[in-house]
């Protein structure tokens, strides 16, 4: 096995026999099966599903990396901490055995740029979180260059594969992070997809079919509730009411076991 790194690919050429890989270089790659597993703006994708441009979700992820010792002692938690706003939310926590704190904060916005290495506007991040507890805005105040990103997702689709390629992770299903899962995901779409080509002893159509039947409506669900959590976290007036009555009422135990379905994970 060869790894060529730094390839962009932009195209595939399904041979019958083989698959035909193009990169932006000019070079091709050519092997028996295709797994695209390029991404939310995924190439293959375009060419296997040709749905277009991702759904922006009209949210922006600003996040930031602190060195520990710059936190103050009452903002240290060796924990995941999330404070929910009107339209907005903070998560913050440790990294690298306490060494360093993230920051992800979130909230409403119709900016739209594409790219992946975008410098966001530190005036919008605290315009957008006025008023807002002492807390989220000693953290704010913290950091004065912000990475942004948009945070766009698709719609739940089945026929991830055609011939002999198939999608798999955020190219089959690409999800809003607020469920955090979308690694989770591409990894147990690599387990049952690795177990359906042994299954089906080299039957690459009969294992695509397979693998996308046990997948898609685990991953539809992962795609859709993310959405609904954006929302639950961003409350505003009497849904943030209600957010917050039912927060209050739950249990340790109940909260456990409402995401059972997610965190038990898969057969294997």
């Amino acid at each position: 096995m060869t790894l060529s790194a730094s390839q962009k690919v932009v195209g595939f050429d399904d041979k019958g026999d083989h698959v035909a890989v193009n990169t932006e270089s000019g070079a091709s790659f050519e092997g028996e099966l295709l797994i695209g597993c390029d991404g939310l703006w995924s190439k293959v994708r375009s060419q296997i599903v040709g749905d277009g441009k991702p759904r922006v979700s009209g949210h922006i992820a600003y996040r930031a990396v602190i060195p520990t010792p710059k936190v103050p002692a009452h903002l240290q938690q060796k924990n995941v901490v999330l404070w929910g706003g009107p339209k907005t939310h903070l998560v913050h926590y440790p990294l690298r055995r306490g060494e360093v704190y993230n920051l992800v904060v979130v909230f409403h916005s119709s900016r739209y740029e594409e790219g992946w290495d975008t410098y966001g506007d530190p005036a919008e991040l605290h315009e957008r979180f006025q008023g807002q507890r002492p807390e989220v805005l000693e953290f704010l105040a913290m950091v004065n260059a912000w990475k942004m990103w948009v945070l766009c997702d698709r719609e739940p689709i089945k026929g991830w594969s055609k011939g002999r390629a198939v999608l798999l992770g955020d190219a089959a299903h690409p999800m809003l992070q607020y469920l955090a899962q979308g690694a989770c995901m591409a990894t147990e779409d690599a387990v049952v997809l690795a177990n359906q080509l042994e299954a089906k002893k080299g039957d690459h159509q009969a294992a695509f079919q397979a693998y996308e039947k046990e997948r898609y409506l685990r991953t539809a669900r992962v795609q859709l509730t993310a959405r609904f959590y954006g929302e639950v976290y961003h409350a505003t007036d009497v849904r943030r009411d209600l957010r917050n009555s039912l927060l209050k009422a739950a249990t340790p135990e109940g909260a456990m076991n409402g995401p059972s379905w997610l965190y038990e994970g898969i057969p294997v």
